[in-house]
């Protein structure tokens, strides 16, 4: 054999285990990054979970707070409601000493009819 056909041969051997080891390598890295995609995913799966529990606890709580401020302003509604109804009775007491005070329109005798004089 020639040397230039022993050169192509010792290339091509030389770069067919060259491209064996790398094709290797490249197989263990996905194998590692599949496993790593696992494990990310576990944590997305884990960090979504806890979002959702969390946003659930947070629902129920705004509607406690909800809940509350609602029947507190029931009670202070009925309050001003109780407290105007007050005020309405004392005005009326005091218009009706204000009329008594004072001859007005109400408090004339009424008008004889004349009707038939002629």
């Amino acid at each position: 054999m020639s040397l230039e056909l022993i050169g192509i041969i010792a290339a091509a051997v030389s770069l067919g285990t060259l491209m064996l080891a790398t094709t290797h390598s490249i197989r263990r890295e996905l194998s590692e990054l599949r496993a790593n995609d696992e494990v990310v995913r576990k944590e997305i799966r884990a960090s979504s979970d806890r979002s959702h529990t969390e946003v659930t606890t947070s629902k129920q709580e705004l509607r406690e707070k909800i809940g509350a401020l609602r029947e507190e302003m029931q009670a202070g509604f009925k309050e001003l409601h109780a407290r105007i109804s007050n005020l309405a009775d004392r005005v009326s007491k005091v218009e009706g000493i204000i009329e008594g005070l004072f001859w007005g329109t109400r408090n004339q005798p009424p008008e004889k009819s004349r009707e038939g004089v002629a």
